[in-house]
Protein backbone atom coordinates (compact mmCIF):
# COMPACT_ATOMS: atom_id res chain seq x y z
CA UNK A 1 0.00 0.00 0.00
CA UNK A 2 1.03 3.57 -1.18
CA UNK A 3 2.10 5.91 1.47
CA UNK A 4 0.08 9.17 0.44
CA UNK A 5 2.51 12.06 1.53
CA UNK A 6 1.43 15.87 1.80
CA UNK A 7 3.56 18.76 0.74
CA UNK A 8 4.92 20.61 3.68
CA UNK A 9 4.58 24.13 4.64
CA UNK A 10 6.66 26.38 3.15
CA UNK A 11 8.45 28.86 5.54
CA UNK A 12 8.39 29.00 8.97
CA UNK A 13 5.07 27.30 9.32
CA UNK A 14 5.16 24.21 11.71
CA UNK A 15 5.89 21.22 9.10
CA UNK A 16 3.29 18.29 9.03
CA UNK A 17 4.77 14.99 8.79
CA UNK A 18 3.33 11.72 7.50
CA UNK A 19 3.14 8.29 8.92
CA UNK A 20 1.13 4.94 7.39
CA UNK A 21 -0.29 2.31 10.23
CA UNK A 22 -1.67 -0.67 8.44
CA UNK A 23 -2.72 -4.10 10.05
CA UNK A 24 -0.69 -7.44 9.62
CA UNK A 25 -2.77 -8.44 7.02
CA UNK A 26 -0.96 -5.25 5.40
CA UNK A 27 -4.60 -3.43 4.51
CA UNK A 28 -5.46 0.20 6.08
CA UNK A 29 -7.49 -0.04 9.38
CA UNK A 30 -11.53 0.14 8.53
CA UNK A 31 -11.80 2.50 11.01
CA UNK A 32 -9.57 5.22 12.58
CA UNK A 33 -7.56 4.08 15.04
CA UNK A 34 -6.84 6.03 18.53
CA UNK A 35 -3.60 7.49 18.65
CA UNK A 36 -2.22 9.24 22.05
CA UNK A 37 0.58 11.08 21.96
CA UNK A 38 2.82 10.11 24.98
CA UNK A 39 2.34 13.01 27.72
CA UNK A 40 5.78 14.22 27.89
CA UNK A 41 5.67 14.79 24.06
CA UNK A 42 4.70 18.20 22.11
CA UNK A 43 3.34 16.69 19.08
CA UNK A 44 -0.26 16.77 18.17
CA UNK A 45 -2.22 14.04 15.90
CA UNK A 46 -3.65 15.65 12.96
CA UNK A 47 -6.62 13.71 9.77
CA UNK A 48 -6.15 10.19 9.32
CA UNK A 49 -7.28 9.29 5.56
CA UNK A 50 -8.12 6.01 4.62
CA UNK A 51 -5.27 4.87 3.15
CA UNK A 52 -3.90 4.40 7.06
CA UNK A 53 -2.18 7.65 6.42
CA UNK A 54 -1.34 9.98 9.72
CA UNK A 55 -0.99 13.46 9.93
CA UNK A 56 0.75 14.72 12.84
CA UNK A 57 2.86 18.09 13.89
CA UNK A 58 6.28 18.33 16.43
CA UNK A 59 7.32 21.40 17.81
CA UNK A 60 9.90 22.88 16.31
CA UNK A 61 11.69 22.75 19.25
CA UNK A 62 11.98 19.34 19.02
CA UNK A 63 13.56 19.37 15.80
CA UNK A 64 12.96 15.75 15.23
CA UNK A 65 10.17 13.60 12.99
CA UNK A 66 9.60 11.80 15.92
CA UNK A 67 6.45 11.28 17.49
CA UNK A 68 6.06 8.81 20.33
CA UNK A 69 2.69 7.34 20.61
CA UNK A 70 -0.14 4.94 21.85
CA UNK A 71 -2.62 3.33 19.03
CA UNK A 72 -5.72 1.41 20.11
CA UNK A 73 -7.91 -0.52 17.76
CA UNK A 74 -10.84 -2.94 18.31
CA UNK A 75 -8.94 -6.74 17.47
CA UNK A 76 -5.76 -5.67 17.79
CA UNK A 77 -2.89 -5.30 20.48
CA UNK A 78 -2.54 -2.11 21.87
CA UNK A 79 0.82 -0.53 20.74
CA UNK A 80 3.52 1.96 22.01
CA UNK A 81 5.48 2.76 19.10
CA UNK A 82 6.85 6.26 17.35
CA UNK A 83 5.30 7.99 14.57
CA UNK A 84 8.70 8.93 11.74
CA UNK A 85 7.95 10.64 8.44
CA UNK A 86 7.39 8.04 6.01
CA UNK A 87 7.25 5.23 8.54
CA UNK A 88 4.75 2.60 8.78
CA UNK A 89 3.36 1.37 11.37
CA UNK A 90 1.84 -2.35 11.64
CA UNK A 91 -1.05 -3.37 14.47
CA UNK A 92 -0.51 -6.73 15.50
CA UNK A 93 -3.75 -9.34 16.76
CA UNK A 94 -3.20 -10.88 19.94
CA UNK A 95 -1.11 -13.91 19.95
CA UNK A 96 1.01 -12.90 16.51
CA UNK A 97 4.70 -11.59 16.72
CA UNK A 98 4.84 -12.33 13.08
CA UNK A 99 7.20 -10.21 11.23
CA UNK A 100 5.50 -7.43 8.52
CA UNK A 101 5.65 -9.21 5.11
CA UNK A 102 3.80 -8.54 2.32
CA UNK A 103 2.72 -12.20 0.05
CA UNK A 104 3.79 -11.54 -3.36
CA UNK A 105 0.18 -12.38 -4.30
CA UNK A 106 -0.92 -9.28 -2.59
CA UNK A 107 1.11 -7.13 -4.67
CA UNK A 108 -0.45 -9.01 -7.56
CA UNK A 109 -4.20 -8.58 -6.46
CA UNK A 110 -6.66 -6.47 -8.74
CA UNK A 111 -8.38 -3.34 -7.03
CA UNK A 112 -11.58 -5.23 -6.84
CA UNK A 113 -10.45 -8.02 -4.81
CA UNK A 114 -7.82 -6.13 -2.48
CA UNK A 115 -11.44 -3.83 -1.39
CA UNK A 116 -13.09 -7.72 -0.95
CA UNK A 117 -10.43 -8.33 1.27
CA UNK A 118 -10.32 -5.22 3.51
CA UNK A 119 -13.66 -5.73 3.99
CA UNK A 120 -12.93 -8.45 4.99
CA UNK A 121 -10.21 -8.57 7.58
CA UNK A 122 -12.70 -5.22 8.92
CA UNK A 123 -15.29 -7.60 9.28
CA UNK A 124 -12.75 -10.38 11.16
CA UNK A 125 -11.74 -7.57 13.74
CA UNK A 126 -15.16 -6.83 14.48
CA UNK A 127 -15.90 -10.99 14.93
CA UNK A 128 -18.42 -10.85 12.02
CA UNK A 129 -17.65 -14.14 10.89
CA UNK A 130 -20.48 -14.48 8.02
CA UNK A 131 -19.46 -11.47 6.78
CA UNK A 132 -16.34 -11.77 6.75
CA UNK A 133 -16.76 -14.93 4.59
CA UNK A 134 -18.65 -13.00 2.20
CA UNK A 135 -16.68 -10.54 1.32
CA UNK A 136 -13.64 -13.13 1.23
CA UNK A 137 -15.61 -15.38 -0.59
CA UNK A 138 -15.47 -12.48 -3.33
CA UNK A 139 -11.72 -11.56 -3.18
CA UNK A 140 -10.61 -15.03 -3.68
CA UNK A 141 -13.61 -15.73 -6.43
CA UNK A 142 -11.75 -12.53 -7.68
CA UNK A 143 -8.30 -13.22 -7.41
CA UNK A 144 -8.31 -17.23 -7.16
CA UNK A 145 -4.26 -16.51 -6.37
CA UNK A 146 -5.08 -14.39 -3.23
CA UNK A 147 -3.32 -16.25 -0.34
CA UNK A 148 -3.65 -13.53 2.55
CA UNK A 149 -7.09 -14.03 1.84
CA UNK A 150 -7.59 -17.64 1.74
CA UNK A 151 -5.80 -17.75 4.90
CA UNK A 152 -8.95 -15.09 6.67
CA UNK A 153 -11.47 -16.88 4.47
CA UNK A 154 -9.76 -19.83 6.64
CA UNK A 155 -10.04 -17.95 10.01
CA UNK A 156 -13.65 -16.62 9.53
CA UNK A 157 -14.81 -20.52 8.58
CA UNK A 158 -12.91 -21.52 11.72
CA UNK A 159 -15.06 -19.53 13.73
CA UNK A 160 -18.08 -20.96 12.51
CA UNK A 161 -17.52 -24.35 13.39
CA UNK A 162 -16.24 -25.31 9.50
CA UNK A 163 -13.23 -26.86 10.39
CA UNK A 164 -12.82 -29.25 7.13
CA UNK A 165 -13.47 -26.11 5.21
CA UNK A 166 -11.23 -23.98 7.07
CA UNK A 167 -8.67 -26.64 6.26
CA UNK A 168 -9.23 -26.14 2.87
CA UNK A 169 -9.13 -22.80 2.54
CA UNK A 170 -5.69 -22.53 4.48
CA UNK A 171 -4.55 -25.03 2.40
CA UNK A 172 -5.44 -23.19 -0.69
CA UNK A 173 -3.30 -19.76 1.11
CA UNK A 174 -0.46 -22.59 0.85
CA UNK A 175 -0.47 -23.61 -2.30
CA UNK A 176 -0.70 -20.25 -3.97
CA UNK A 177 2.11 -18.76 -1.36
CA UNK A 178 4.07 -21.80 0.20
CA UNK A 179 5.76 -19.16 2.47
CA UNK A 180 2.58 -17.48 3.89
CA UNK A 181 3.28 -18.40 7.54
CA UNK A 182 -0.18 -17.67 8.90
CA UNK A 183 -1.70 -20.14 6.81
CA UNK A 184 0.70 -23.07 7.34
CA UNK A 185 0.66 -22.09 11.08
CA UNK A 186 -3.51 -22.29 11.24
CA UNK A 187 -2.64 -25.28 9.43
CA UNK A 188 -0.31 -26.90 12.56
CA UNK A 189 -3.22 -25.82 15.32
CA UNK A 190 -6.20 -27.44 13.69
CA UNK A 191 -4.53 -30.39 12.69
CA UNK A 192 -3.16 -30.76 16.63
CA UNK A 193 -6.88 -29.89 17.75
CA UNK A 194 -8.06 -32.93 15.43
CA UNK A 195 -5.21 -35.23 16.64
CA UNK A 196 -3.11 -35.55 13.70
CA UNK A 197 -0.01 -35.32 14.64
CA UNK A 198 2.44 -35.59 12.08
CA UNK A 199 0.33 -33.30 9.96
CA UNK A 200 0.75 -30.95 12.86
CA UNK A 201 4.29 -31.08 12.73
CA UNK A 202 4.91 -31.33 9.11
CA UNK A 203 3.00 -27.65 8.66
CA UNK A 204 4.63 -26.15 12.13
CA UNK A 205 7.80 -26.90 10.91
CA UNK A 206 7.13 -24.91 7.82
CA UNK A 207 5.45 -22.03 9.61
CA UNK A 208 8.39 -21.83 12.11
CA UNK A 209 10.95 -22.40 9.08
CA UNK A 210 9.35 -19.01 7.70
CA UNK A 211 8.80 -17.03 11.15
CA UNK A 212 10.75 -18.82 14.40
CA UNK A 213 9.56 -16.28 16.78
CA UNK A 214 6.32 -15.08 15.32
CA UNK A 215 3.23 -17.36 16.02
CA UNK A 216 3.92 -18.72 19.94
CA UNK A 217 0.55 -20.93 19.11
CA UNK A 218 2.56 -23.32 16.42
CA UNK A 219 4.99 -23.73 19.40
CA UNK A 220 1.57 -25.22 21.19
CA UNK A 221 0.80 -26.81 18.46
CA UNK A 222 3.88 -28.74 17.59
CA UNK A 223 4.07 -29.56 21.90
CA UNK A 224 0.82 -31.11 21.41
CA UNK A 225 1.90 -33.20 18.37
CA UNK A 226 4.73 -34.15 20.51
CA UNK A 227 3.18 -35.07 22.93
CA UNK A 228 0.63 -37.13 21.68
CA UNK A 229 3.19 -39.05 19.68
CA UNK A 230 4.90 -39.38 23.38
CA UNK A 231 8.03 -37.68 22.71
CA UNK A 232 8.29 -36.06 26.22
CA UNK A 233 11.54 -34.31 25.70
CA UNK A 234 10.47 -32.44 22.67
CA UNK A 235 7.27 -31.65 23.60
CA UNK A 236 8.39 -29.99 26.87
CA UNK A 237 11.06 -28.29 24.99
CA UNK A 238 8.66 -26.65 22.28
CA UNK A 239 6.02 -25.83 25.65
CA UNK A 240 8.40 -23.79 27.16
CA UNK A 241 9.78 -22.24 23.55
CA UNK A 242 5.74 -21.27 23.71
CA UNK A 243 5.90 -19.47 26.70
CA UNK A 244 9.01 -17.83 26.28
CA UNK A 245 8.12 -16.36 22.49
CA UNK A 246 4.64 -15.28 24.58
CA UNK A 247 6.18 -11.98 25.81
CA UNK A 248 2.72 -10.27 26.05
CA UNK A 249 1.11 -13.74 27.88
CA UNK A 250 -2.11 -13.75 25.22
CA UNK A 251 -1.81 -17.67 24.79
CA UNK A 252 -2.60 -19.01 28.45
CA UNK A 253 -2.88 -22.92 26.31
CA UNK A 254 0.73 -22.73 25.88
CA UNK A 255 0.36 -23.11 30.26
CA UNK A 256 -2.13 -25.66 29.92
CA UNK A 257 0.03 -28.09 27.50
CA UNK A 258 3.29 -27.91 29.14
CA UNK A 259 1.67 -28.84 32.68
CA UNK A 260 0.15 -31.82 30.81
CA UNK A 261 3.66 -32.53 29.06
CA UNK A 262 5.35 -32.52 32.63
CA UNK A 263 3.03 -34.41 34.25
CA UNK A 264 3.42 -37.00 31.71
CA UNK A 265 6.73 -37.08 32.90
CA UNK A 266 6.37 -37.17 36.27
CA UNK A 267 7.13 -33.82 37.32
CA UNK A 268 4.16 -32.95 39.86
CA UNK A 269 5.35 -29.46 41.22
CA UNK A 270 5.90 -28.14 37.58
CA UNK A 271 2.68 -29.60 36.11
CA UNK A 272 0.59 -27.66 38.54
CA UNK A 273 3.04 -24.86 38.51
CA UNK A 274 2.01 -24.28 34.98
CA UNK A 275 -1.42 -25.26 34.80
CA UNK A 276 -1.87 -22.86 38.15
CA UNK A 277 -0.46 -20.11 35.38
CA UNK A 278 -3.37 -21.36 32.47
CA UNK A 279 -5.94 -20.90 35.42
CA UNK A 280 -4.86 -17.29 36.53
CA UNK A 281 -4.45 -16.68 32.51
CA UNK A 282 -7.74 -18.08 31.72
CA UNK A 283 -10.20 -18.69 34.47
CA UNK A 284 -12.98 -18.93 32.53
CA UNK A 285 -11.43 -21.21 29.85
CA UNK A 286 -13.19 -23.98 28.63
CA UNK A 287 -10.93 -26.63 30.13
CA UNK A 288 -10.90 -24.70 33.51
CA UNK A 289 -12.71 -27.11 34.94
CA UNK A 290 -10.91 -29.85 34.05
CA UNK A 291 -7.27 -28.60 34.82
CA UNK A 292 -8.33 -27.55 38.42
CA UNK A 293 -9.63 -31.54 38.82
CA UNK A 294 -5.95 -32.58 37.65
CA UNK A 295 -4.59 -30.12 39.74
CA UNK A 296 -6.11 -31.76 42.66
CA UNK A 297 -5.85 -35.18 41.34
CA UNK A 298 -2.04 -34.83 41.21
CA UNK A 299 -1.74 -32.82 44.69
CA UNK A 300 -3.49 -35.27 46.10
CA UNK A 301 -0.94 -37.56 44.94
CA UNK A 302 -1.94 -38.88 42.21
CA UNK A 303 0.59 -40.67 39.66
CA UNK A 304 -0.47 -38.92 36.58
CA UNK A 305 -3.77 -36.56 35.96
CA UNK A 306 -5.54 -38.43 33.30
Amino acid sequence: MALALLARPAGSQTPIYHAQVVVEEGAAPATSPQIIPERTTNCTIGNFFGNGTVEYTVSTESRSDECPVSIRLAGYRKTGTTLRDGGVVVLKRPGSYSNPTVSLTTLAAPAEARKAFEKGVAALSANKWATAQTALERAVASYPEYAPAWSALGEALAEQSQPQQARAAWERAVEADPKFARAWAELARLAADQGRMEDALQAAGRALQLDAAGFPAVYVAQAMANLGLKRLDAAEKSGRRAIEVDTYHEIPRAESVLGSVLAEKGDRTGAIEHWRKYLKLAPKGEDAAEVTRRIAQLGAGGDKAQ
